[in-house]
């Protein structure tokens, strides 16, 4: 509500010097203007924003990482091949024997000391296979679980750019609705002035009068630039949010639309993808402490392989094949295990008091929303009731001025009265749908 003064010479000065300065805000010149729908622009967001394109990529590099985690519980196979040349005795004396050509001549004791130079070419395939290892089937369901927080968190990320979205889009509607306003009181404010300067003119109102209304429509002016300017700062916020490029403005299609009911249905906070988020990451630290623990717990390796060895790349002059049975233990590792279980131990306790916090925060931010659309909802038809009377009573009071019975301070005070209504219940609108869209995302569960 405005409160109204009688103006003075000074203060219809001041208000024109504030008008100079107030210019309208236009956009830049070469300014492309893209118009988008509510869905146009929420798809626009989720296919380019860069938030959800990184919250993306780390649930791929989570995903990677738990493949990579499975990868020790299947068969290793090696394949290897080589040449060596070399007179050590040592290798001469066993490649023969591995190529199968060692005869009675080559216990000659010149011939051990001093063989001549041998080829070997070999080629082997090898394969190693953890039967039995604890440690890698608990860090396996760890690196899984990690995967599945980082894709509920991708989740989360998807939602709240909806959410972003929605309320960037709202602002901008809000700022197109209260500009369209604000031209209109501009408009009534100028056939007001119109109307004083002929009664002026006829002697019907003082110089008092005039210099008022010059003074309202000066301030209608300054509003409407202010409005124009902050049309375009919305409009270029939901333009960045969008990924578009720095010359080109998203005008919203869709209006602002009345209030329905609100569906109510059940709610399980434990559903949300923030909180599915957390559950997982808990499960993740509760693996990677019995990761810790198992690692005191010995492991069981199958060995095998089979190998040629040839005098040239084409011969395979002789074979050989083993297999085994391995078991492997670290006794000790100064320490390092206990301090890993250590903080394996402390990093799950973390993770379950942060989930059980945002359980708890989700519950209460369940009841806050679903308060503030009530609330919301009763702003707006007491707004809509306060401005549709506003309007009237405008109406009424330029009728009652017309034919005399209301002074001109009356009739600007009516018209300013109702300006101020209609702004308001634009805002009292726009803040309905912006509880609306946070409600939506609080109780979100994601299947």
């Amino acid at each position: 509500m405005y409160k109204f003064i009688r103006v003075t010479g000074l203060t219809l000065m001041f208000g024109l010097a504030q008008l100079n300065l107030a210019t309208a805000q236009t956009a830049p010149q070469g300014t492309v203007h893209r118009q988008l729908s509510l869905q146009q622009a929420i798809d626009q967001a989720l296919a380019d924003n860069p938030n959800l394109a990184i919250a993306e990529a780390e649930r791929d590099i989570a995903g990677s990482y738990s493949k990579a985690a499975s990868g020790p519980l299947w068969p290793r196979l090696d394949f290897q091949a080589g040449y060596i040349r070399s007179n050590d005795p040592v290798f001469v004396f066993g490649t023969k024997l591995r190529q199968g050509r060692f005869g009675p001549e080559d216990f000659d004791l010149q011939e051990l000391n001093n063989p001549a130079a041998i080829d070997d070419w070999s080629t082997a395939f090898g394969l190693r296979w953890s039967l039995l290892d604890p440690k890698i089937w608990t860090g396996r369901s760890s690196a899984k679980n990690q995967a599945e927080a980082a894709n509920w968190a991708a989740v989360r990320t998807r939602e709240a750019t909806v959410l972003v979205t929605r309320s960037l889009y709202y602002r901008a509607q809000t700022a197109t609705a209260q500009l369209e306003a604000a031209n209109a009181s501009l408009e009534a404010a100028e056939a007001t002035l119109d109307s004083f300067r002929k009664r002026h003119e006829r002697g019907l109102l003082t110089d008092a009068d005039l210099l008022q209304a010059e003074a309202e429509l000066a301030a209608a002016r300054a509003r409407q630039s202010a409005v124009a300017s902050s049309r375009i700062d919305a409009l270029q916020d939901l333009g960045l949010h969008l990924g578009l490029s720095s010359d080109t403005l998203p005008e919203p299609t869709d209006e602002l639309a009345s209030p329905e009911s609100i569906r109510q249905r059940e709610f399980n906070p434990e559903e949300r993808a923030d909180l599915r988020a957390l559950s997982a990451a808990a499960d993740a630290a509760s693996d990677a402490k019995s990761q810790a623990t198992m690692a005191y717990v010995p492991a069981i390796d199958l060995l095998a392989q089979y190998a040629t060895y040839g005098t040239d790349p084409l011969s395979f002059d002789g074979e050989n094949w083993t297999v085994g049975v391995q078991l492997r233990w670290n006794v000790f590792s100064g320490f390092g295990r206990s301090a890993e279980g250590q903080r394996a131990s402390l990093e799950k306790r973390i993770a379950t008091i942060e989930y059980e916090q945002a359980l708890r925060d989700a519950k209460s931010e369940l009841d806050q929303a679903e308060r503030a659309v009530r609330s919301a909802q009763l702003q707006v038809e007491a707004s809509g009731t306060a401005s549709a009377a506003a309007e009237a009573g405008q109406q009424l009071m330029r009728r009652r001025f017309d034919e005399g019975l209301a002074t001109a301070t009356d009739l600007l005070q009516a018209e300013a009265r109702a300006t101020a209504m209609r702004q308001g219940a634009i805002n009292a609108l726009a803040n309905y749908h912006m509880a609306v869209a946070r409600l939506d995302f609080v109780r979100s569960q994601s299947n």
